[in-house]
């Protein structure tokens, strides 16, 4: 998370890897509403939807900059292990591999929510982990209409966010290049 006090020269790599991020954003909070309508329309096409979300999972987390390393890896990590897991899942048939990486996206999306909650210091954010978290539950237990409803709440938060986020000016998402722990 950067210092918005602080503003760095920015390499082209590092405009970049922000604008990545922040499509990513905007990526992964149409990818909830479109999982939102699948739960609630289209119940053959849950590994489809799951495609858009590894796409916004993976635009941000190749492209994120928090100083921390081992919170990096972690989110990081969990969206790779999240494509790796939907790929197979795509190779076998049954749902668990695909509700597994769903599972891991949400790790994702939890940690990085959580992580602009304090940039734009706003408390709502801080409900996309339990309700991404309640999504996740309700979809595997086949409660449709609940998780289409709790999806919507999260798109739109994550939506917003991304909004919130593409306002800024690039030098906020970097901070202090001292502060990363390489």
């Amino acid at each position: 998370m950067a210092d918005p006090n602080i503003k760095e020269t920015l390499a082209l790599v590092d405009k970049l890897t922000i604008t990545l991020y922040r499509i990513g954003m905007l990526v992964s909070g149409v990818a909830m509403i479109a999982l939102a309508l699948q739960q609630l329309f289209y119940p053959l096409w849950f590994k489809q939807a799951l495609i858009l979300l590894a796409l916004g999972a993976i635009l941000q987390a190749s492209s994120l900059h928090i100083y921390n390393k081992n919170i990096r890896w972690i989110l990081v990590m969990a969206s790779w292990l999240a494509c790796w897991v939907l790929s197979i899942s795509f190779i076998i048939t049954g749902l668990w591999g695909a509700y597994l990486s769903l599972g891991l996206f949400i790790i994702t999306f939890s940690g990085l929510a959580y992580k602009e909650s304090f940039c734009f210091s706003l408390t709502i954010l801080k409900a996309l982990p339990i309700l991404l978290t309640l999504s996740w539950f309700l979809i595997i237990f086949s409660l449709n209409q609940w998780a289409a409803i709790s999806l919507l709440f999260s798109g739109a938060l994550y939506l917003y966010m991304a909004w919130r986020k593409i306002k800024m000016p690039l030098h906020f998402d970097f901070g202090d290049r001292s502060k990363y722990e390489v």
